[in-house]
């Protein structure tokens, strides 16, 4: 969704809350009070100011009794503006490297962290060579350097005992035949040197684990509030709590069927010896 028709679509919802509490023939307060809502909430909604949950706006239509359609077409609206898309043209139109910064800026916000892949190597856990081989599918020349560089400076997060990192990975990420086996061999050391951090936790899904779910792609949540997914043409943000609490289910899923701690550490020391050998 472009910014020009995200605040339009916005404003829409905010005139549509606020023309369906008068046609109710209620005040902001009346409303509020009969909802478990502040009154400021109610105001700040109305105006655009707050944008509400599905579940906020679904709770408002039942008060106002909205009609079928009414409801559909809202509740329709309010998911899309918690779901925005960002094309992968788009990000390198803009600078991959600038894409880093913001990424930065999401994650030094954040306090827990939770980082789920089937295949890559995680952005936060990349060695610069591992870096290097990704951006270059698409850049090269100073762009390419300065994207890499950004990257390796997103990673001194990692040594902010403030926060937690949570990565959960497959077996496939640290065999994928994506890089020489020289490259993957020191990818496994450091990421076994990461493994180390008290604030960071990794978890391996071997190839041999039964996971009770089947995850369609990679994705991130921070701090309960936004989840990135990453698909080949495009980046997609949630923060609509239902969507996110999906997102939570299957990571505590993927999380129950990936060897941590020692298990797991023995476990990329044996990969790495065979990437060596």
């Amino acid at each position: 969704m472009n910014p020009e028709r995200y605040a339009t679509d916005r404003q829409r919802l905010a005139a549509a809350l606020r023309h369906l509490r008068k046609a109710a023939a209620m005040t902001g307060s009346q409303a509020a009070g009969s909802v478990g809502m502040s009154q400021p909430k109610i105001s700040k909604l109305e105006n655009g100011r707050l944008l509400p949950s599905v579940e906020d706006v679904r709770t408002l239509l039942t008060l106002y009794r909205a009609d079928a359609a009414q409801q559909d077409d809202l509740l329709d609206l309010t998911a899309r503006l918690h779901t925005t898309v960002e094309s992968n043209r788009t990000i390198l139109r803009r600078g991959a490297a600038r894409q880093q910064t913001q990424i930065a800026q999401v994650e030094a916000e954040a306090v827990s962290l939770k980082y789920f892949s089937p295949i890559a190597m995680p952005g936060l856990l990349q060695t610069a060579e591992y870096a290097r081989r990704v951006f270059a599918l698409d850049l090269s020349g100073t762009e390419l350097t300065s994207a890499v560089a950004a990257r390796q400076q997103r990673q001194q997060a990692l040594y902010n005992t403030e926060k937690r990192f949570t990565f959960v990975l497959t077996e496939a990420v640290l065999r994928w035949g994506f890089c020489p086996e020289e490259v993957m061999a020191a990818q496994i050391g450091h990421l076994a040197s990461i493994a180390t951090l008290a604030n960071v936790e990794i978890g391996l899904i071997p190839f041999a684990s039964r996971p009770k779910d089947l995850p369609l792609h990679g994705y991130q949540i921070f701090d309960d509030r936004l989840a990135t997914i990453s698909l080949e043409h495009a980046t997609i943000s949630v923060t609509e709590p239902r969507d996110i609490a999906t997102y939570l289910r299957l990571f505590s899923t993927m999380s129950e069927a990936a060897e941590c701690g020692e298990t797991a550490r023995a476990r990329l020391a044996a990969i790495g010896r065979e990437y060596q050998s």
